[in-house]
């Protein structure tokens, strides 16, 4: 093949791995955003039963929403691209939304 025809052939193909690339970041910095989200919320809502003197706070949902986000977002990555930062992240986040979610389930 001549060099036009692969640039041509490229072209045609598209870049995958940039693609791929720029997915990754956006899925990284997207559960950072929805972590980041849910604790704002979540110390709203303990900072608010503090100054009304409620006893207990019950809002493991939230935790439990990025923690599952998070594992979603890691496992997904792993089986992607099969690092051992992302399987380590999402099986510990994993455990985290599990932890979450029976505490939430306790308290209904």
């Amino acid at each position: 093949m001549k060099k036009d025809e692969i640039l041509q052939k490229a072209r045609r193909e598209g870049n995958g791995e940039y693609e791929e690339r720029v997915q990754g970041r956006i899925m990284t910095r997207s559960a950072l955003a929805v972590v980041a989200l849910c604790a704002f919320f979540w110390l709203a809502r303990v900072f608010q039963a503090d100054r009304l003197g409620l006893p207990e706070v019950d809002a493991w949902e939230l935790p439990a929403i990025a923690t599952g986000y998070a594992a979603f977002v890691h496992l997904w990555m792993y089986a992607r691209l099969k690092t051992r930062v992302n399987l380590v992240g999402g099986l510990c986040c994993l455990v985290g939304f599990l932890a979450f979610t029976a505490r939430f389930l306790m308290g209904l």
